[in-house]
């Protein structure tokens, strides 16, 4: 799958979470509560690298590779929100590398 269609496929599944949380909650999450939740998997994928090294005991029910996605997923949501072109900044990015 292309940037561009994990992009667009990653925006369509938060704003249906946008659609709970206005359900449960009254109002959608803030850019600072996605930012906590980023925060908090950060730490989760975090755990599960040290455990994959036998360096911590795994407590969570997820995957070392499913964590890793979930934390792109939230970064992907982040750009939108913030109205980067994360696409775009990411060519960027990676050219600037291959110059260094």
């Amino acid at each position: 799958m292309e940037i561009k269609e994990l992009v667009d496929k990653s925006v369509k599944i938060r704003k249906r979470y946008h659609e709970l949380e206005i359900k449960k909650h009254g109002e959608k999450w803030s850019i600072e509560e996605d930012l906590l939740a980023l925060s908090n998997d950060i730490g989760n994928l975090n755990r599960l690298v040290m455990t994959r090294f036998n360096r911590y005991y795994d407590e969570t029910p997820y995957s070392l590779e499913e964590k890793m996605a979930e934390n792109i997923w939230w970064l992907i949501e982040l750009s939108n929100r913030l109205d980067i072109d994360i696409e775009k900044e990411l060519e960027k990015f990676l050219s600037t590398k291959e110059k260094i």
